[in-house]
């Protein structure tokens, strides 16, 4: 019987603390761009680009010049992001901004762990890296 109970609150334990540390859904967070897949940004260019997802399956977000809009559809590991929409502001980071609307564009998949979300394209590589920003 100890051996029982002993089991059973490591049971009971291991799933509060899985649950706890696991994937939430990404689409009730905002997230912070920390790299583009071939796109040389600096950090500070980099601190202010975000992606929101809204209801309706509705995105937007800050490229560098520009906010963004569109749509994306996803699931457990799967994101299809539909032509993004900017205003026509033109700037000094305007080819970043074009690198990062069409990363995000190319995007298949995802991963998420802690407060990390990991864009693939179809072949597996990273489109894009981002972290969920504080609320």
């Amino acid at each position: 019987m100890k051996l029982f109970n002993a089991l059973l609150g490591f049971a009971l334990l291991s799933i509060s603390f899985f649950s706890c540390t696991g994937p939430v859904d990404i689409g009730k967070h905002e997230w912070k761009v920390m790299s583009i897949n071939g796109a040389a940004a600096t950090q500070e260019q980099l601190s202010n680009m975000t992606l929101k997802f809204g209801d309706g399956q509705k995105v937007s977000g800050q490229a560098p010049c520009n906010e963004f809009r569109g749509k994306a559809v996803y699931n457990k590991e799967k994101i299809k992001f539909s032509t993004l929409y900017t205003d026509s502001k033109n700037c000094d980071e305007f080819n970043i901004e074009q690198a990062y609307l069409a990363s995000l564009e190319m995007s298949a998949t995802y991963t998420q762990t802690a407060d990390r979300l990991v864009l693939y394209d179809d072949q597996g590589n990273i489109t894009v890296e981002m972290q969920m920003l504080e609320e």
